[in-house]
């Protein structure tokens, strides 16, 4: 393990109508060499751990430039960071952290290894609402260091609980017993290198300020402002310079944008998924053969490039992408093939109901698809709000879901039907198979990468004959920026569980 670069921080001001009124982190943004980022993201709810919407990485995003975390990543893999270093037992039940001695929070009370005792304490009943962390028995301050066990061992661990659950202060905590509806003007106080300043509930928008001599590094940009801005006005926006980082999963801003002397754009990796979850209790889709219909049926390339207007990146049947360490490319796939849909049918004429987001253009292409071999598909247009109730609660035949959260630990194979997935937009998947979930709960036990490759391959072969999801297509997000004011990175794996922004703190750092 390598040990990280300490700094000392000292106290400051920065205040807000908001959220932070007397936050003490430095104001003068004397040391930082752009003065404003404006991001294009969600409104998101008040960025702290409990009160931070699950629905879409956007504020788990921001609660990360808020907080920190015990471990991070970066272009190559997971990196040390509140954590210099750690140590596991050989059955894999206890971790041994060794927490950096410089940290502070952001009103000036210094950060210690009794915080984190503390802070997966509180989240045993009080989860971090964009993951859980209930595999933790018990973590107790030991010197310099924080001893944590759990219940059972966890391969996961350090990248998505050590590298995603923000450790919080104690002293703002504790004596708040609903972290929900707690309205104290420090709970949303952090020790990362952005400090809320201002929450502006009526327009959904933010506004951090730098961290000056934040432990870690010095915040290049001194001021990070998020704002909402409709997807149709993003180009525009940004080409008038009111943005200097918005997203598209439409490809063709890349064309848009060709000739413009000032805009760049990043492709992120294809980690944005693309499916159709299967209510597989529900009649005729407890049939696999209806499934595996509907695979055939769908000509998932010219929906891809038809939709994204980018080349397609058909989705796997074992759900995991082609670029990812854990993708399986041996399994049963499901080329566009309307006479073996017809087949499988058998000359059966079916109704199916698929709910999905109002804003969604994919299921018009996919009717007349499903009528060609016999399926009447009816499409029930919701707000997205609906849409993620209704698939929660199983009231649904099909449901049409884009999210995030492939690219990182695999354990969302588990999570996805264990009923533990906790960011809102990819809830609703429901599979009931005693060898998948058995599967599922040793690869996530099962600490020799080899042997656990093994069991998550098999968790994918699964998944490819018996189709609970079909994936249509893996999305690409195409980042508008202004180099001049910022410069994208590639995460290992994606942000957090695998999600592919490039506002990674790290970007925000002078090296």
């Amino acid at each position: 393990m390598r040990a990280l670069t300490r700094r000392q921080i000292i106290g400051g001001i920065a205040g807000g109508p908001i959220a932070l009124p007397f936050a003490r982190v430095n104001a003068r943004n004397s040391r930082q060499t752009v003065p404003l980022l404006r991001y294009a993201g969600p409104d998101s709810g008040m960025p702290n751990p409990f009160q931070v919407s699950p629905a879409g990485p956007g504020g788990p995003i921001l609660v990360s430039l808020i907080y920190d975390t015990l471990t991070w990543k970066d272009e190559s893999g997971i990196i040390p960071w509140l954590a210099s270093e750690w140590l596991i037992s050989e059955d894999g039940f206890v971790y041994t952290f060794q927490i950096e001695p410089g940290a502070i929070w952001h009103d000036g009370e210094p950060l210690t290894v009794d915080d984190v005792a503390f802070s997966f304490t509180y989240y045993s009943g009080h989860p971090y609402v964009w993951a859980g962390s209930d595999v933790v028995e018990s973590a107790i301050a030991e010197g310099e260091s924080v001893r944590i066990t759990l219940k059972r061992p966890y391969a996961a661990f350090i990248e998505d609980i050590g590298g995603i659950v923000p450790i919080i202060p104690k002293h703002v905590w504790k004596a708040v017993d609903d972290p929900l509806t707690f309205t104290g003007a420090d709970r949303s106080v952090g020790s990362g290198p952005y400090a809320l300043a201002e929450y502006n509930e009526t327009e959904g928008a933010y506004r951090l300020t730098a961290n000056d001599l934040y432990w870690r590094g010095t915040p290049k940009v001194a001021e990070f402002r998020q704002v909402t801005v409709p997807p149709e006005a993003v180009v525009q926006a940004t080409r008038r310079g009111e943005i200097d980082l918005a997203s598209s999963p439409d490809a063709s801003v890349r064309d848009i944008l060709a000739d413009d002397e000032r805009l760049s754009i990043h492709e992120s990796a294809p980690l944005s998924i693309v499916r159709l979850a299967v209510n597989t209790l529900r009649a005729p889709l407890d049939r696999k053969e209806v499934r595996q219909a509907i695979a055939h049926a769908l000509d998932r390339q010219l929906i891809a490039e038809s939709i994204t207007r980018g080349p397609a990146i058909v989705g796997s049947a074992g759900v995991v992408p082609p670029e990812t360490p854990w993708f399986n490319p041996n399994l049963t796939q499901y080329a566009f093939d309307p006479d073996r849909a017809r087949e499988l049918l058998a000359g059966e004429q079916l109704t199916i109901n698929l709910v999905a987001d109002a804003r969604a253009r994919d299921p018009e292409l996919m009717i007349p698809m499903l009528e060609d071999v016999g399926i009447t598909l009816k499409v029930q247009s919701v707000d997205s709000p609906t849409r993620i109730q209704l698939l929660r609660d199983g009231d649904f035949q099909l449901g049409f879901m884009t999210h995030i959260g492939v690219g990182g630990d695999p354990d969302y194979l588990r999570r996805w039907y264990a009923g533990e997935e906790t960011n809102a937009f990819a809830q609703g998947s429901i599979f009931e198979d005693e060898e998948y979930m058995r599967l599922g709960e040793e690869q996530a036990a099962t600490l020799d990468a080899a042997e656990r490759r093994d069991l998550v391959f098999r968790m994918q072969e699964i998944l490819a004959e018996e189709l609970p999801t079909i994936v249509l297509y893996h999305r690409r997000f195409y980042w508008i920026h202004d180099p001049e004011v910022f410069a994208p990175l590639d995460t290992w794996g994606g942000l957090m569980n695998g999600i592919p922004f490039p506002h990674n703190k790290l970007a925000l750092l002078e090296s």
